[in-house]
């Protein structure tokens, strides 16, 4: 299973996400950004152009647990003869960061950087919402090129989705 299909498996609709998603649209549409909402999640899909390459962002909101849930897939995959120096990188990485942290998926190759944030008493509020999105862009974009180097040239680029 990828990681999109993971996320949405992961965050199946639930009462009151909805509301989630509706903020995490309008925070979006400040940015005039171009996304896709899908019909029977709480998930909002995106691609925006970082310094290097283009990045895949997936926003769900998690009733359940009471999270927004910020993905930010990197648009290449890690051969499996890099994985465990990535994931040496990735720690490295990690270590530096405040909020957020980079994840190598195993099994598909595909390295994120993820922010999740919890909300109890009510819907995060569209500036929190932009400051998240901007956070989880401009720190994926700032190591994604540093990341894709340790990938041999001709290495496995692909499509968000």
């Amino acid at each position: 299973m990828c990681t999109s299909e993971y996320v949405v498996a992961m965050f199946r609709k639930r009462r009151g996400a909805k509301s989630v998603k509706d903020a995490v649209c309008k925070a979006l549409d400040s940015f005039d950004y171009k996304y896709e909402v899908s019909e029977d999640e709480p998930v909002v899909y995106l691609t925006a152009t970082g310094e290097d390459m283009p990045i895949g962002m997936v926003l769900a909101a998690d009733d359940k647990h009471k999270t927004l849930n910020i993905y930010c897939r990197l648009m290449f995959q890690v051969p499996p003869g890099k994985m465990d120096e990535l994931t040496v990188e990735l720690n490295k990485i990690n270590n530096t960061i405040n909020n957020g942290s980079f994840l190598l998926d195993s099994d598909e190759g595909f390295i994120s950087f993820k922010v999740i944030h919890s909300y109890i008493d009510g819907v995060p509020s569209q500036d929190l919402i932009k400051h998240l999105i901007k956070l989880s862009f401009q720190t994926a974009d700032l190591h994604d090129g540093e990341l894709k180097e340790l990938i041999p040239k001709g290495g496995w680029e692909m499509m968000y989705r």
